[in-house]
């Protein structure tokens, strides 16, 4: 019975390690947060993001007053990614039943980009906003050596070493 007990609360501290940060709208990085027409608007994403890079966006909405929840707040966020006058994204994000509601992407290049959300129920528009965000040039890899031809390469390396070990050991028992 003990040993029951013990088992169950293992498994429900690992749940909670494991999935404690789903809950929230986002579990590192930085956020842009506005308060609009009666709903806090919480979209978060990594806290620097360079071109050519997945980050990961995370849009949450709650009432002001958390007292009136009633229900789905929204069940889908319509978002758009422009630059200047290009639209580079476009397209509706639905709000899982488990976990939080979002989406990752890759931006081309750097620059300045507007991220828009439209946070919707049923089709209809509940609260909407936009933000800048700033896109950093694209990190410099290393360049390096497929695993492949590495592995070739220690493969042949070792062969080599093999034989020359092998020329010389006979010719030592030889000469005893």
């Amino acid at each position: 019975m003990i040993a029951k007990s013990l088992v169950i609360h293992i498994v429900a501290l690992c749940c909670v390690f494991a999935f404690g940060g789903v809950v929230f709208a986002h579990g590192t990085g930085v956020s842009f947060e506005e308060t609009k027409e009666g709903y806090k608007i919480d979209i978060g994403h990594d806290e620097s993001i360079a071109a050519l890079e997945a980050t990961r966006f995370d849009f949450a909405l709650y009432p002001e007053d958390l007292e009136s929840i009633e229900g789905e707040i929204f069940s889908d966020v319509w978002v758009t990614i422009m630059q200047d006058k290009n639209l580079f994204f476009a397209g509706g994000i639905d709000k899982p039943t488990f976990g939080g509601t979002g989406f990752t992407y890759v931006f081309p290049h750097e620059g300045t980009y507007v991220i828009s959300a439209r946070f919707q129920k049923d089709g209809d528009t509940v609260v909407q906003s936009e933000f800048p965000l700033e896109i950093g040039a694209p990190i410099e890899t290393k360049k390096e050596m497929p695993a492949l031809i590495l592995a070739l390469l220690i493969g042949v390396s070792g062969l080599f070493v093999g034989v020359a070990i092998g020329l010389f050991i006979p010719r030592k028992l030889k000469s005893l």
